[in-house]
C-alpha cells in the first residue's frame, strides 16, 4: 500500500513539476528576479575572460565581491573595473587546485569578509591538444583545476550556507561535458566530471533537507575570449563572453537550474540519446569536429 502511495505521489509531483516549469516560462524572466543585493559572492578565475566580466557586471547588484584567481596581475585590473563600476571588492591570489590554499583562505575570508553567501566556480584550464600528445602532469591539472578544485570550494563555504539553509552554488561548465570534442578529451572529461559533482551535491543537500541552497549549472560554447582563442565551428560562432555573462546572472536571478548556451543546445542535449551514434559522429563534424580546435592558441584560463 506504502509502495502505491509514494508511486501516486511522484506522479502528481511530477506533472505539478512539469506544469510549473511551462506556466513558469511564459512569466517575463524579469519579473522573476530574486534581490541579490545583500550576497557576498566568491567568483573563480575572476583575473580574466568570463571571470572579470562576471565580476563587473555584478559589482552593483550585489553588496561584496570576493575575487580569486593565480594571476595577480589580472586580479588587480578586474578589481579597479569593479570599483569604478562602484562596486565593493576583495582579491585574493590563490591557486583552486591547492586544497591546503583553499581552506586557509576561506578561513582568513571568514574573518576579514564575512560569510560567503553565493560560489561561482568559474576557473578552468583547457590545452587543447590530442590525448597523446598531452603530458601526464598537464592532464593531471586540468583535473585538478576543473574538478577537484569545486570540491575544495564546495567543502570550505557550503557548511556556513547550511547553517542558514541559504546559498547559491553557481558551476561554470561546458557543452562538451556532454558531447565531447576533438583534442579536449582532458577539458571534456574534466567538466563531465564537475557537471555530475555539481548534480550529485544538489541531490546531496536536498535529501538532507537544505532546500533553500539553490544550484545554477552553466553549460556554455565556445567564447570569443582568450582560453578559446581560435578555436572554431562551422555551425556556431563563437559566443560573446558578454552575452554569455548577462545569462548567467539571469539564470542565478531566477533560481534556474540549468543553462545551455546557445540555446539550440536544449534540444540537442534533449535528442541526444535518440541518435545513432553515427548521426553523432556527423553531428560533431558538422560542429567543427577536428577541425574546431586546428588553429586553438588559446590561453590556459577563463
Amino acid at each position: 500500500m506504502q509502495d502505491s502511495l509514494t508511486k501516486i505521489k511522484f506522479i502528481i509531483l511530477l506533472f505539478y513539476y512539469w506544469g510549473q516549469a511551462i506556466f513558469t516560462h511564459f512569466i517575463p524572466r524579469r519579473l522573476r528576479f530574486k534581490k541579490i543585493d545583500e550576497e557576498i559572492v566568491l567568483i573563480t578565475g575572476a583575473g580574466s575572460g568570463l571571470g572579470r566580466i562576471l565580476a563587473t557586471k555584478l559589482s552593483k547588484s550585489v553588496s561584496h565581491l570576493i575575487l580569486w584567481d593565480l594571476n595577480e596581475i589580472g586580479l588587480n585590473e578586474t578589481a579597479k573595473l569593479v570599483r569604478e563600476e562602484g562596486g565593493s571588492c576583495s582579491t585574493y591570489v590563490v591557486d583552486v587546485s591547492n586544497r591546503h590554499m583553499v581552506y586557509e583562505t576561506a578561513d582568513r575570508m571568514s574573518k576579514e569578509v564575512g560569510a560567503v553567501s553565493m560560489v561561482i566556480n568559474n576557473a578552468g584550464i583547457v590545452n587543447g591538444k590530442e590525448l597523446l600528445q598531452l603530458p601526464n602532469d598537464k592532464i593531471v591539472k586540468t583535473f585538478e583545476v576543473n574538478v577537484l578544485a569545486h570540491y575544495w570550494i564546495c567543502k570550505a563555504f557550503i557548511p556556513n550556507m547550511m547553517k542558514k539553509n541559504k546559498g547559491h552554488i553557481v558551476t561554470i561548465s561546458s557543452v562538451v561535458g556532454f558531447f565531447g570534442a576533438s583534442n579536449l578529451s582532458d577539458y571534456a572529461g574534466s567538466k563531465y566530471a564537475a557537471t555530475r559533482f555539481h548534480e550529485c551535491l544538489q541531490l546531496e543537500l536536498l535529501d538532507a533537507g537544505y532546500d533553500g541552497i539553490n544550484f545554477t549549472l552553466v553549460c556554455p560554447y565556445f567564447m570569443n575570449t582568450k582560453m578559446f582563442e581560435g578555436a572554431k565551428a562551422l555551425i556556431l560562432s563563437n559566443q560573446k563572453v558578454e552575452y554569455v555573462a548577462d545569462e548567467i546572472i539571469a539564470a542565478i536571478r531566477t533560481n534556474q537550474t540549468h543553462l545551455y548556451l546557445p540555446k539550440p543546445f536544449y534540444i540537442i542535449h534533449t535528442i541526444k540519446s535518440l541518435l545513432p551514434t553515427r548521426s553523432l559522429y556527423a553531428l560533431n563534424t558538422a560542429m567543427g569536429g577536428r577541425k574546431a580546435m586546428s588553429d586553438f592558441v588559446g590561453g590556459l584560463r577563463k
